[in-house]
């Protein structure tokens, strides 16, 4: 597609080797990204918490990232796109390697701050850069770099714990290779370029929205009530809560489910549970390869399909393990092309302007979906005494989101018309 060609290539909207540093950022929101979940067991035990502790981490997480990324905006328009990606690297590293310190567990709760603030500083800087620069393809592989590098931090901390060293060092081994990340990122970052070229605002301008932004201040802040009042904006979020908690719910239940209503035994669920991280790579990586000759609409469309099916396979009856080795997949290739889809599509549905601010409040949704769906579905397994009811949990958030996304879909086709 001829709009793609004109804003598809990160390098030629800035300067050589951003590219790379794109990539590298977004590989180190993905490494710290599934630790928790997988080293409580041993952390807890560390620092004397009980496992329902966990919750007390994961709530100070997602409210450092919530604030993050409502506020990242007036940070980026101050310090520009580079600069804050430094910092929410070093806020990042700063925080793994204190968790590797921690001796008790309010400790742990004071560096969960720097933790969820820098993530979600990086996730608003990068996603609000790539956003009005990139193809809906290179921004679909950019995600699944995230995908490897959650599936990498969540590798390597499992076999450091599992040859018998101490969780600290799992934290300690991560911490330093996002310090090297962060050093690389930091050489090439200060050579970002916030302002879009002749062509990318002639593309963007071509949505009745980014007309109306381009005759405007592009410092001027927006307000999280002017955002929320145009068209397909709720829907936008609800749709990113939707899937977000489909996403962290089975990242948090899927081994738990795999053993209580499975019968599978630990071990074994452990490594099947593990598959979903590689259906959100592979999904990912496919997805971007669709992406290149499919709609941002059609992408959302598909990966809700895909979890529908996903769903529908856990409940029905199947023999074997084959259920068991498909439906983690599934959930992850339904998941991948969703979130890069609505990046993509930010800009062309509200403007390049409000392009930070709004991906600032899709983030706060992710977190709060990543804190809140997985703690309500521990109160409607306890209510229905019964891990059966996990597909019945996903298939309400899915269909949630199938409803926003047909919101979102009339209002895209209603800006494509130009009404």
């Amino acid at each position: 597609m001829a709009h793609e060609q004109i804003h598809g290539d990160i390098v030629r909207a800035g300067t050589p080797g951003v590219s790379l540093q794109v990539i590298l950022g977004f590989l180190a929101i993905g490494l710290p990204e599934a630790l928790l979940g997988a080293s409580w067991p041993a952390m807890g035990a560390g620092v004397h918490a009980p496992l329902v502790a966990v919750v007390g981490i994961a709530a100070v997480l997602a409210a450092g990232s919530a604030a993050a990324a409502i506020t990242a905006e007036p940070v980026a328009r101050r310090f520009g796109s580079g600069r804050t990606v430094d910092m929410g690297v070093a806020l990042t590293v700063l925080a793994l390697l204190g968790f590797s310190f921690a001796p008790h567990y309010w400790v742990l709760l004071i560096f969960a701050l720097p933790y969820g603030i820098g993530s979600g500083m990086l996730v608003v800087a990068l996603n609000a850069y790539v956003a009005v620069r990139s193809a809906n393809a290179r921004i679909t592989w950019l995600h699944a770099t995230t995908a490897f590098g959650a599936l990498v931090g969540h590798t390597v901390l499992g076999w450091i714990i599992a040859d018998g060293a101490d969780w600290r060092w799992a934290y300690r081994t991560i911490g330093l290779v996002q310090l090297a990340l962060a050093v690389v990122l930091a050489a090439g970052t200060r050579r970002w370029r916030d302002h879009l070229t002749a062509a990318q605002m002639a593309q963007l301008g071509e949505t009745p929205y980014a007309q109306g932004d381009w005759r405007h201040d592009m410092r001027r802040p927006h307000v999280v009530r002017t955002l929320m009042a145009m068209p397909a904006a709720v829907a936008v979020i609800v749709l990113m809560f939707a899937t977000t908690s489909v996403e962290q719910t089975t990242m948090l239940w899927a081994s738990s489910y795999m053993v209580h209503a499975g019968g599978m035994s630990i071990h074994t669920a452990g490594v099947y549970a593990n598959l979903f991280f590689v259906g959100l790579v592979a999904g990912s990586v496919v997805a971007g390869v669709v992406a290149l000759k499919v709609r941002d609409v059609w992408m959302v469309v598909g990966g809700i399909a895909v979890l529908l099916g996903a769903v529908v396979l856990m409940v029905v009856p199947m023999a074997g393990l084959w259920r068991a080795l498909t439906a983690p997949v599934l959930l992850g290739v339904g998941c991948a092309p969703i979130a890069p889809a609505v990046v993509h599509a930010t800009p062309r549905l509200f403007g390049a302007a409000r392009t930070p601010a709004m991906i600032g409040m899709q983030t706060a949704a992710v977190s709060l979906a990543t804190l809140v769906s997985p703690v309500l579905f521990a109160g409607v397994e306890r209510v229905s005494g019964s891990m059966h009811a996990l597909p019945w949990y996903l298939l309400g958030f899915t269909v949630i989101a199938l409803a926003a996304y047909a919101r979102v879909a009339r209002v895209a086709r209603l800006h494509a018309r130009g009404e």
